[in-house]
């Protein structure tokens, strides 16, 4: 088993696990070869270098240290079995998947479990594990510098968005879902394969599954209103009956285009500036225990 963990995710408290967590590997009887990483984009290259001589691949850390390791597994030939330790600020792809949200209890989980097929999103090339999204508040997370995140939490993650609510913007989009065309003027556009998004419960009304071949499709069309906003934005939150400002649909491939520049995130990290862009479902394209 090949462990990479990122050391200063969310509280930074894994190191303090390491040696239960491996002892915990070693007495299932895992030969565990354990590797901190340094900076970012080390995962990547310790996963392209190394991982194909392992069966196993676990990851501890928050949802970008998990996309940017899920990023490099897929261009393996050979994937060892893939495993999460969720410890970020939201780690919302892990809680998708159920898994426990302490570290020693994921560490269980991975040793119990068995391991199950998922989609995965790509993103003109590049692969995202849960959502890509642009507009409202879609930048808080790689906003908010790491030691406030540390410090408060998610917590952080809502101060930081509370800071943005003067400079509410929308963009003109033309959508294409599995043939279905749409346009308007979004203030927040999200294609996820999840079911929590920045540390929130998804609506059951969406339905959302990750192994469906199906993303979740969610837009807020602009608002005449401030009020109006946050009642969209309540809506969304409290899962109350919709407004004809939310649009939800399933697709398996979703084109975005534009006539301006958007700034994208994807799990959490900036993904890219685009104006047109092509978002597919790999189908079942990772092994991860859960």
């Amino acid at each position: 088993m090949l462990l990479i963990f990122n050391p200063h995710s969310g509280l930074a408290k894994f190191p303090d696990n390491l040696f239960k967590i491996t002892d915990k590997f070693t007495s299932a009887g895992y030969l565990v070869t354990t590797y901190p990483t340094q900076e970012a984009g080390e995962a990547a290259k310790m996963i392209e270098y190394y991982a194909g001589d392992y069966d196993y691949l676990v990851c501890a850390g928050g949802d970008g240290t998990v996309n940017e390791a899920i990023s490099a597994l897929l261009k393996l030939e050979k994937r060892p079995v893939f495993g999460i330790i969720p410890c970020g600020t939201s780690n919302d792809f892990a809680s998708s998947l159920g898994l426990p949200k302490d570290i020693l209890g994921a560490g269980e989980a991975i040793v119990d479990g068995l391991p199950k097929s998922i989609d995965i999103g790509c993103f003109d090339g590049l692969n995202f594990c849960y959502v890509a999204a642009f507009g409202l508040f879609t930048d808080v997370s790689y906003a908010t510098p790491q030691n406030v995140k540390n410090i408060l939490g998610h917590l952080a993650y809502v101060l930081e968005g509370l800071k943005r609510l003067g400079s509410i913007r929308s963009y003109r989009c033309e959508l294409e879902l599995d043939g279905e065309k749409i346009a308007g003027d979004f203030v927040f556009g999200m294609v996820a394969n999840s079911q929590s998004v920045g540390g929130m419960k998804l609506p059951e009304k969406i339905g959302a599954k990750m192994d469906d071949s199906l993303f979740e499709v969610l837009l807020l069309q602009m608002p005449e209103t401030f009020a109006d906003l946050q009642h969209t934005i309540s809506a969304v939150i409290k899962q109350e009956e919709y407004t004809d400002s939310i649009i939800i649909r399933k697709a398996k491939k979703v084109i975005f285009k534009s006539t301006e520049i958007i700034p994208w995130t994807l799990d959490g990290e900036f993904g890219g500036n685009y104006s047109n862009v092509e978002i597919n479902n790999l189908h079942h394209a990772l092994s991860i225990i859960s």
